[in-house]
């Protein structure tokens, strides 16, 4: 268990400390099972007010008085750094498990972790510090970055490159066929898949998703995306950096889109559609057609997020007037 004092935990986050300095925590707790033994991250001036005093909490500057706590500039922002502090997963040391098996003209760099039943075949590269959880399968000629994080059960394909400091969770599947057929006559006739993918550097990738290579040449997800769980990125699509995409979306085929990003949950894009920067996709939208920098789409098929509450706002209406056509045509046919 990790014991810290108030001014150690101050010192870490880059706050200030209110009240007693020394006073030691084990532990961060949310707002709804607050104890004293532990440190209550509070951003709702609200919430903090219904705490007990003798709680100790992290909130914003000004905020935190008549208790012991910190204060920080931005409370929410304070957790990457809080969080890390009081993590009681076990980090896997450095080394190859037994049981894992490693071709012999694959290349291992420095301070790397290979748990049990990982694959890693021949012409792969791995950087410093790469971390692979039990039953990992690296392909042939596959490279990957320093710091990056490959948890259990994840497959990358041949030919993949992976950056540094990339997070992939358990269950993704990186460098799979693209989904492409021809119709031949009166058979489907699957086109070969001999593109790549490429991962940019500081890329999260949420459990069970999928990024398909391409046909020919790339698929890309760039630098600081954010990717949740059960996400499809289809063949040949290249994703902007900074992106962010919420879990159960997907893009067709050869989507482009700019930097930043912010597609909902349960949204798609069909193939071949360019989308700007800064654009938002709101929650189960089905985009197809080109969305121009900044613009905030929703709904099916998706248009301007105002147009769309005007719409939807009309449709509430439908009842209404159909009740109204009907007493017409009662006094009419009288």
């Amino acid at each position: 268990m990790t014991v810290m004092t108030l001014e150690e935990i101050a010192r870490e986050t880059g706050g200030n400390v209110v009240g007693d300095a020394g006073r030691r925590v084990c532990g961060i707790c949310s707002t709804d099972a607050a104890r004293e033994d532990m440190l209550c991250v509070v951003w709702d001036k609200n919430v903090l007010s219904s705490l007990p005093p003798q709680i100790p909490v992290l909130s914003s500057a000004g905020a935190v008085s008549g208790r012991d706590g910190i204060e920080v500039s931005v409370p929410k922002a304070s957790l990457v750094k809080l969080l890390p502090l009081f993590d009681r997963r076990t980090a896997e040391p450095p080394g190859i498990h037994p049981g894992a098996y490693i071709h012999e003209g694959a290349i291992i760099g420095e301070n790397c972790a290979v748990g049990p039943g990982c694959v890693i075949s021949d012409g792969a590269v791995l950087g410093d510090r790469v971390f692979l959880q039990a039953n990992v399968f690296i392909g042939k000629n596959v490279r990957i970055g320093n710091d990056t994080r490959i948890e259990a059960s994840v497959s990358i394909q041949d030919l993949v490159e992976i950056g540094n400091r990339v997070l992939i969770h358990s269950g993704a599947v990186i460098g799979c066929c693209g989904f492409g057929f021809v119709r031949d006559g009166e058979e489907w006739r699957k086109i070969p898949q001999i593109g790549t993918v490429i991962i940019e550097d500081d890329v999260d990738i949420g459990p069970n998703s999928n990024v398909d290579r391409a046909m020919l040449g790339v698929t890309r997800i760039g630098r600081g995306t954010k990717m949740g769980a059960y996400i499809h990125v289809a063949h040949n699509c290249d994703i902007g950096a900074d992106s962010m995409m919420v879990g159960f979306m997907g893009f067709g085929g050869s989507v482009k889109t700019g930097r930043r990003l912010l597609a909902s949950g349960m949204s798609g894009v069909s193939d071949h559609v360019t989308i700007g920067e800064r654009v938002t996709i709101a929650g189960r939208s089905g985009v197809t057609k080109d969305i121009p920098d900044g613009e905030t789409v929703s709904g099916f098929p998706a248009q301007r997020h105002s147009d769309e509450k005007r719409f939807q706002a009309s449709l509430r209406k439908v009842r209404e007037l159909w009740s109204r056509l009907k007493k017409l045509e009662d006094i009419i046919g009288k």
